[in-house]
């Protein structure tokens, strides 16, 4: 499973390209344009779906406890977010974009604590040896 992030600065001119990268990528969504309102923040954490995010308005700034980096997202960036990837949002005040997400379904705890990644190893793990044993 991928986890690094990636960050590509002017990636896209139009909502047509954007359409035809989610559509190259077989993600979910994408058809609508989002409005994020204004953050205080969110801390280290994952989401359990992989999530491509083009910026069409604003600024958004997350940070890549991988590498350290903050990156700077504004219009005609795409970001993506592997799913399990962990990552620090950081204050913002609103922006606007298009969402991919890999897979059809969003996740009912869409902002999950780090602690939980521990959690699913052993379940991994037990997962694999059943499928090695088939």
């Amino acid at each position: 499973m991928k986890t690094v992030i990636e960050v590509d600065q002017c990636f896209f001119d139009s909502v047509e390209e954007i359409q035809a990268d989610i559509k190259k990528h077989d993600l979910y969504g994408g058809e609508n344009e989002f409005d994020a309102a204004p953050s205080g923040g969110t801390p280290l954490h994952w989401h359990a779906i992989g999530l491509y995010v083009y910026i069409t308005d604003g600024k958004f700034r997350f940070q890549d406890p991988a590498t350290g980096e903050i990156h700077e997202c504004v219009k005609g960036t795409r970001f993506v977010i592997p799913e399990r990837a962990l990552h620090i949002e950081e204050e913002h005040n609103g922006y606007k974009g298009y969402l991919g997400m890999t897979r059809e379904v969003f996740p009912q705890n869409f902002v999950r604590d780090p602690a939980e990644l521990k959690d699913l190893a052993p379940l991994e793990a037990e997962v694999k040896t059943e499928t090695q044993e088939a």
